[in-house]
């Protein structure tokens, strides 16, 4: 009997390589999320820290130049302004660290206080020659934030964990 020569007629992929070319995607899917939600997390600690560190700036600022510096905490936003010659309060303006800066998504302002009493006055925050007593809170996607002034121009961050009232 002859044999007959040839090929066997198959061309692809089997199903397992196929199932495995899906598994190594999936893997790398996920791997992919969770580093770009660890990003995203520390870009938000990384903006919080920055509010810390530019309040503190305006204190100083406003000490060291003797012209008061007002915070505004607007939806969505916060900046600096200061006083011109006829007494109108300026935004800061573009490329310095006090000019208007956007929050991150998901972060929103909770309030104002000056010596530990909610202030509904405009501008709510006014540096001057000496840092004022302030706590500005500021709800995150990761919880709420708290903004505190100390003695000697220090402004300190903390998180606020919620308690739970007893059931």
């Amino acid at each position: 009997m002859a044999r007959r020569g040839g090929t066997s007629g198959q061309y692809g992929f089997t199903l397992i390589e196929v199932m495995v070319v899906l598994v190594v995607l999936a893997i790398t899917a996920s791997a992919v999320t969770f580093s770009l939600e660890g990003m995203s997390r520390r870009d938000d600690e990384r903006e919080a820290d920055r509010l810390r560190l530019v309040l503190e700036a305006a204190g100083e600022r406003a000490a060291v130049r003797g012209t008061p510096i007002a915070a505004e905490f607007l939806p969505g936003r916060y900046r600096f302004s200061t006083l011109d010659t006829e007494g109108n309060w300026r935004p800061v303006t573009e490329g310095d660290s006090l000019a208007e800066r956007m929050l991150p998504e998901g972060f929103s302002w909770l309030g104002v206080k000056l010596r530990g009493r909610p202030t509904t006055v405009e501008p709510p925050l006014v540096f001057g020659a000496e840092m004022p007593d302030f706590e500005v809170r500021l709800q995150t996607p990761e919880g709420e934030l708290a903004y505190r002034s100390r003695p000697g121009g220090e402004v300190v961050l903390e998180r606020i964990v919620a308690v739970e009232a007893p059931k």
